[in-house]
């Protein structure tokens, strides 16, 4: 049995994408919207029905944990506890200087859950764009997260490979498939990223696929502070040729 589904466009609306109602089977909700019927989903799902496969949830025996909206101090010079944030979770690492800080009694006033320990997983899990942001925790000191931050504490596999997965192109496709809600407004469930599927290969191979993509990245990093640094150096030479021929005064 096939069903139509409505989207809409600002080009041309209403548009009508034809879609098998078996398909919604493939999701636990039986989400049957528009989006679900995209040729990028129905790709994936093919394709990791083809080989074995797990859910991420199978590495996580304890609910994620997510933070609480904290009372921050307002001073600019504030010293407390670091409040890790969205804008602090970018390229797989935690920026301190977008943190703010609550008080040291404000911290211990919290459930210890929500006091973040070496080799946490840390997950932004609404906020359109923002959606799906991994990072490890390995930073020493106290910290806690705000109220748009998970924390995701796996059993029985390295934290980074969890942390990959999800920054993976195959983890970031399934976060834009599952989050739900208001322009702007959008969110992801746990139940949604605990269904998250990986192709199954044994644990001892995905550490090193870690590894080999932890050099693959520091290489790249290195190329990048290179690229920058010959930017910088290309806008001070065009800077210093345009003083040389200005007329003098």
């Amino acid at each position: 049995m096939k069903t139509s589904i409505l989207h809409f466009s600002r080009q041309s609306m209403p548009i009508c994408t034809t879609a098998r109602l078996s398909y919604a089977t493939f999701s636990y909700s039986l989400r049957c919207d528009a989006k679900q019927a995209e040729q990028r989903f129905i790709d994936f799902t093919k394709v990791i029905h083809r080989v074995e496969s797990f859910e991420l949830g199978d590495y996580f025996s304890e609910p994620f944990i997510k933070g609480s909206q904290p009372k921050y101090i307002e001073s600019p010079d504030a010293v407390g506890v670091f409040v890790i944030n969205t804008l602090a979770i970018q390229k797989l690492s935690i920026n301190l200087e977008d943190c703010r800080v609550i008080s040291e009694e404000d911290f211990e006033k919290l459930d210890d859950g929500k006091k973040l320990r070496k080799k946490d997983v840390l997950l932004t899990m609404d906020g359109g764009t923002s959606i799906g942001k991994p990072a490890l925790f390995d930073l020493d000191g106290d910290f806690t997260i705000d109220s748009h931050v998970a924390v995701l504490r796996p059993k029985d596999i390295d934290s980074r490979v969890i942390v990959y997965l999800l920054a993976s192109p195959f983890g970031q496709l399934q976060f834009q498939q599952a989050e739900s809600g208001a322009s702007g407004q959008t969110s992801v469930t746990e139940d949604d990223v605990r269904r998250f599927r990986f192709p199954k290969v044994q644990k001892e191979v995905l550490i090193q696929l870690v590894k080999t993509l932890d050099s693959t990245r520091i290489k790249l990093a290195q190329s990048w502070q290179e690229l920058e640094q010959m930017e910088k150096q290309a806008w001070e030479e065009f800077n210093f040729s345009m003083l040389e021929l200005a007329p003098k005064v």
